[in-house]
């Protein structure tokens, strides 16, 4: 009889132990994680949060995110200058160095020409792609909003996106920057490799013409 109770006594031990050790896994992973990024400007263009253009955007606070979350926020940006532009953002100046590894920025690369005096709302995504690895306790970066004579995805600068451009981020695929086939004008979101969220930008813009 005693042994019997020990035995259960042994069970119940472990089911508890591995019960702790998924909730410290889960505490460990899916904790939140606030991230915010400074918006910067290039070019005769500003930002807004709103569409009368009297709110100037200077920083994005995405919020707590977890492995997983996506958060969307959306910008007005208007052309303040006396030319047709096309509108361009990167991310960059990453805070862990590494936080790039775990989260993908992505915006509405299409339609993204805007008339002088014009605006255009512009919607960007974050997404937490894989879970952080421990110590990570927050995120930063820089948004650079850049205005541009030519469409991002028109990779040859002949003023439309064709499969001329396909074509040449096909050729550059799965480069880097030292890679002997790298072509910086391939590498659209400016993340350093040149895949298949390039191709995707071209096919999401392709036929527009500036």
């Amino acid at each position: 009889m005693a042994g019997r109770f020990g035995r259960k006594a042994l069970v119940l031990i472990l089911v508890l132990a591995v019960l702790l050790s998924l909730s410290a896994h889960n505490l460990l992973w899916k904790s939140n994680v606030p991230s915010v990024s400074a918006v910067l400007i290039g070019g005769d263009i500003g930002v807004y949060w709103d569409a009368k253009c009297t709110k100037t955007v200077t920083s994005i606070d995405w919020g707590n995110l977890t492995p997983g979350a996506t958060e969307e926020v959306a910008v007005y940006v208007r052309n303040e200058g006396n030319q047709t532009v096309a509108l361009n953002l990167t991310p960059q100046n990453w805070n862990p160095a590494n936080a790039s590894q775990y989260l993908t920025f992505s915006w509405n690369y299409r339609n993204s020409v805007i008339e002088a005096g014009s605006a255009l709302t512009v919607s960007q995504t974050l997404n937490v792609t894989s879970p952080y690895p421990d110590g990570f306790s927050h995120v930063t970066f820089d948004v650079l909003f850049e205005s541009l004579d030519h469409l991002p995805a028109d990779v040859n600068r002949d003023g439309i996106v064709n499969m001329k451009d396909i074509a040449i981020v096909a050729a550059a695929f799965g480069s880097t920057p030292s890679s002997a086939n790298w072509n910086p004008n391939a590498d659209i979101n400016n993340d350093g490799v040149v895949n298949m969220k390039d191709m995707a930008i071209v096919a999401g813009s392709f036929g527009l013409a500036f």
